[in-house]
């Protein structure tokens, strides 16, 4: 008899907290019913009923839909879906926010930009929208559009500190850097635990050579995200710039391990290995950046510049030769002028050590070649420097001098293996 009453009063208790025994509990509608699908990880199942639905003419399963694919990683989809809608349905506030992020989840960043514009037009206040429109249009670097919609949604919502970091990246591209610099602290003002933020005020110190600032940022950010490859990266740039080669090396390293794919950071790695002394891991950085940024001219110079520390002139011609190449019609004067110099500098190295090599003294016939080989390459502007680009090299021309002296020596290796991971 206890064990029946303690039964029903569960069953009472159960009724009361509106549980399966609830009487009166409305049913699910069939949209309820694949939301709940959704809600409990069985996205086959929801997408499948949502579509259904969608076909029928149900606008809101349309939508969820769409945010079903999306959660799912098929933006492209999404867009699909939502396409013929999106044109009769300009003014749809919602639905133009649903495509803004198809398109930009699937890389469409043009069309994606111009669907969230649209979106602000409906809903000013959208700092969401705002902050991503503002961060696409830094992209594709339309820095005075992604200043004008930055500041005016920070005219809606003054302490949104993405908005402060949008518009300090942009204001930072156009060379504004006391105004950038302020929108960056402001944003770790609102935000002090957010890592972008922190890395954002970190990027306008170092640019402005504020390195001991940009490093404080860069460790309070990573001491919020230490995953983040891009201030791993930074940090590892500014202790080199600050004479921690062996420090900067570890910090390019952890950046490369959770970033493999990022040339500007094997490219760093690389750098800060070459001061580090390390010759051999700096041209298997250097290689594998090069093999994610083939075009890149300075990946090709810096190999270059360490090809000739390593002995291997004749590489180095080759690095600068392909980093010449590479230079665009916008190349700075100063860039380009550095480049051409390499150039010289290898042609030169190159021609000494094989004359030494040989055991060939005649210095005419040096000069005449280099002269030759020079104007072959376009840099007869070096031809004059051709006796102080040969004393500034003496390390590097007895370097190339051991390498072809040993019996192993070769004055053109193969291109360096793949880094360890």
């Amino acid at each position: 008899m206890i064990q029946r009453a303690a039964a029903v009063a569960i069953g009472w208790l159960l009724v009361g907290c509106g549980g399966p025994l609830a009487a009166g509990q409305p049913e699910r509608t069939p949209l309820e019913q694949a939301l709940h699908l959704r809600d409990q990880g069985r996205l086959d199942d929801a997408e499948r009923d949502l579509r259904t639905l969608a076909e029928a003419g149900d606008p809101r399963a349309l939508l969820e839909c769409a945010e079903t694919l999306m959660m799912r990683g098929r933006h492209a989809k999404a867009v699909e879906l939502l396409k013929d809608r999106y044109k009769h349905a300009p003014d749809d506030a919602e639905l133009v926010g649903a495509m803004a992020r198809a398109l930009d989840g699937a890389g469409q960043a043009d069309d994606a930009a111009t669907a969230y514009a649209r979106r602000l037009q409906l809903v000013p206040r959208d700092a969401t929208s705002a902050l991503r429109l503002a961060e696409l249009l830094v992209g594709r670097g339309d820095l005075v559009q992604a200043c004008m919609v930055a500041e005016a949604g920070l005219r809606a919502q003054p302490d949104h500190a993405g908005l402060h970091s949008a518009l300090s990246r942009a204001l930072l591209g156009r060379g504004r850097v006391p105004q950038a610099l302020e929108h960056a602290r402001l944003a770790t003002n609102y935000a002090p635990d957010d890592a972008s933020a922190w890395l954002q005020l970190a990027q306008v110190h170092l640019l402005v050579g504020e390195l001991e600032l940009a490093k404080a940022a860069l460790e309070r950010s990573l001491k919020i995200d230490g995953q983040s490859a891009d201030a791993l990266r930074d940090l590892g740039i500014v202790l080199l710039e600050l004479g921690d080669a062996k420090g900067a090396v570890v910090q390019l390293r952890r950046a490369t391990q959770i970033a493999p794919d990022s040339a500007a950071a094997w490219t760093a790695l690389g750098v800060a290995r070459h001061r580090a002394g390390d010759l051999v891991g700096a041209m298997a950085a250097l290689e594998a950046a090069s093999r994610l940024q083939p075009h890149a001219p300075h990946i090709h110079a810096n190999l270059a510049e360490v090809a000739l520390d390593d002995g291997y002139p004749r590489r180095a011609v080759t690095e600068a030769r392909k980093a010449r190449d590479r230079l665009g019609s916008t190349a700075g004067a100063d860039l380009r002028k550095r480049i051409e110099r390499l150039h010289a500098r290898a042609v030169v190295v190159a021609l000494l050590a094989d004359a030494l090599c040989r055991g060939d003294k005649d210095g005419a016939a040096l000069q005449q070649a280099a002269e030759h080989e020079l104007h072959d390459a376009g840099l007869d502007a070096w031809l004059t420097e051709i006796p102080k680009l040969g004393a500034e090299c003496t390390h590097q021309v007895k370097a190339a001098r051991q390498r072809c002296m040993s019996p192993a020596g070769t004055a053109n290796p193969a291109p360096a293996p793949p880094p360890p991971p």
